[in-house]
């Protein structure tokens, strides 16, 4: 596997779990819901992924650069 394909897995494995990271703290720090008692886990999890996903994008971005720079920069220096 090239260099390059290494730096995007490594780039969108970290955006993931940085979203969902982001989506949750975002969500139960700040937010509190009152849930009703039939709500399924579908109803909850598009309310604290989907529907914020336009919040929740950019610090997930953001977060998710260090890594890749941190994968980036351990393949330079085994070269």
């Amino acid at each position: 596997m090239s260099k390059k394909t290494k730096v995007v897995i490594t780039f969108i494995i970290s955006f993931v779990i940085a979203y969902f990271i982001v989506g949750y703290v975002r969500n139960t720090m700040f937010i509190v819901i009152d849930w009703i008692e039939n709500v399924t886990i579908w109803d909850k999890l598009r309310e604290y992924y989907i529907r914020t996903f336009y919040l929740n994008v950019i610090p997930a971005l953001l977060i998710a650069i260090v890594p890749t720079c941190i994968a980036v920069f351990i393949n330079k220096t085994r070269d």
